[in-house]
């Protein structure tokens, strides 16, 4: 595979696993009388975040054991070693098949697992049926738009720990200077890439849009994966499909989009992730800065795409199940989520509340080093309750997710956006491997 095309499959798909993975790990089933009950955890990598949960949670139960079983770790204590493509695909196939044979670990961290598979095959707990027996639990005190963009169905089978939400950053200095507006409710890439032609003319060709083509195919396929996968026929041999790679193939080609770029003072559009309460709010005070929903296709935006962090689905068939579920909702705690830790948008409401008004804190202090000027008390203030009505917002539907799928197409892609081969011969072969794929 061509090197810089590798890169950009790893690019991608790091983004959309957003360090959510798992690892070969079976549970050994319920413990003898008077031992300790073992939670057996599957992730793909190292988490500290995860591993000083566990710590804290025994030190509140001396009756459980957690047991993080992750496939990178480094057994030596060396540095992590980088996830390769290969790592995804056994990390995916080990676990889906000890979860479909009954096995496998007591919480798993799903992000690339095949959840409507395991959902289908009644491998997941629906997590809404312990939430209304557990009196402890306050569905309030979370962002419920996110747990409903996470479902499958009415029900919840993939606890989202923390979120982000996906949009395109724009240099609002460039885009004023050359009288560009636009509604980005219903914006295409067609029309995108018109803006960013016109900012490279007036510019210098040597700016660019960092926009990973490999996550734009995957935004695509995930916004429309009823029409990709209907009723489980694949339908990737069609004429919509192919002029949507035939579109991003001549972005890339005349370099409107590129995925690597060196010069962060040359980038006209990024895709990024309001990843941070802090990153976020430094990125909404910036006046050079201005987040926008993502183009599509067709024009039709469905608002602001909220994206799962890390979820995990608690296993049908874990002997620890009682266990398990209190573990799932203490890395749900305030405590927890407050951690600086964790990676992403904390789904409890007061962690965020708290880690806004650290940064506000910080600004406030000077403790904070910025490219721009920091306004006052008062804006600070209404851009954070903008960015909470924000989070508060639709986060629409669950999107299509079978990483096995989106993996294929990357595969098959590379050899297109290379020009080693033609559009049809790559939608065809997509199609068949798909096919087989769903069928096995």
């Amino acid at each position: 595979m061509n090197k810089k095309w590798t890169l950009l499959v790893l690019a991608a798909l790091l983004m959309l696993t957003a360090c959510s993975n798992t690892d070969a790990s079976v549970n050994s089933g319920a413990p003898s009388p008077g031992e300790k009950k073992t939670v057996v955890v599957a992730v793909m990598s190292a988490d500290p975040f995860l591993e000083k949960a566990a710590l804290a949670f025994e030190a509140l139960h001396d009756d459980v054991r957690i047991e993080i079983k992750s496939h990178m770790a480094n057994p030596d204590g060396g540095p992590r070693v980088a996830v390769s493509l290969a790592d995804i695909e056994k990390y995916i196939q080990t676990l889906t098949t000890q979860a479909l044979s009954g096995k496998g670990a007591d919480l798993m961290t799903m992000g690339i697992l095949p959840e409507d598979k395991f959902v289908e095959k009644n491998v997941l707990v629906n997590l809404y049926e312990l939430m209304e027996k557990d009196s402890s639990f306050d569905k309030g005190k979370y962002y419920e738009n996110v747990l409903k963009s996470s479902q499958v169905g009415d029900g919840l089978y993939a606890m989202p720990l923390s979120f982000s939400i996906d949009a395109i950053q724009g240099n609002t200095e460039l885009l004023k200077k050359a009288n560009i507006s636009m509604n980005d409710n219903n914006w295409t890439w067609s029309q995108f890439a018109d803006i960013v032609k016109k900012l490279k003319e007036q510019n210098g060709s040597d700016y660019m849009a960092f926009v990973n083509p490999s996550q734009i195919i995957a935004d695509y396929i995930s916004e429309n994966g009823s029409e990709f996968l209907n009723k489980g026929e694949p339908n990737f041999d069609s004429d919509a499909f192919r002029d949507a790679l035939t579109q991003i193939k001549t972005m890339f080609s005349e370099k409107i989009i590129e995925g690597i770029y060196t010069d962060t003072d040359k980038v006209l559009f990024a895709m990024k992730s309001m990843s941070s309460p802090k990153n976020a709010l430094l990125s909404v005070l910036d006046p050079k800065l201005q987040y926008y929903q993502k183009p599509t296709m067709n024009g039709k935006s469905s608002g602001w795409k909220m994206g799962s962090f890390t979820t995990f689905g608690l296993n049908s068939k874990s002997k620890v199940k009682p266990e398990a579920w209190e573990f799932l909702k203490f890395l749900l705690s305030e405590e927890m989520q407050s951690s600086p830790d964790l990676m992403g948008l904390p789904l409890n409401k007061a962690a965020i509340d708290e880690k806004f008004a650290d940064t506000e804190q910080e600004l406030e202090q000077g403790k904070l080093e910025v490219n721009f000027t920091i306004p006052d008390s008062e804006t600070v203030k209404k851009q954070i309750q903008s960015l909470k009505t924000l989070l508060e917002g639709d986060g629409g539907e669950k999107q299509f997710s079978d990483q096995k799928v989106l993996n294929i197409v990357f595969e098959e892609f590379s050899p297109y956006l290379m020009g080693q081969k033609s559009v049809e011969e790559v939608s065809k072969l997509i199609q068949n491997r798909v096919k087989t794929y769903l069928n096995e």
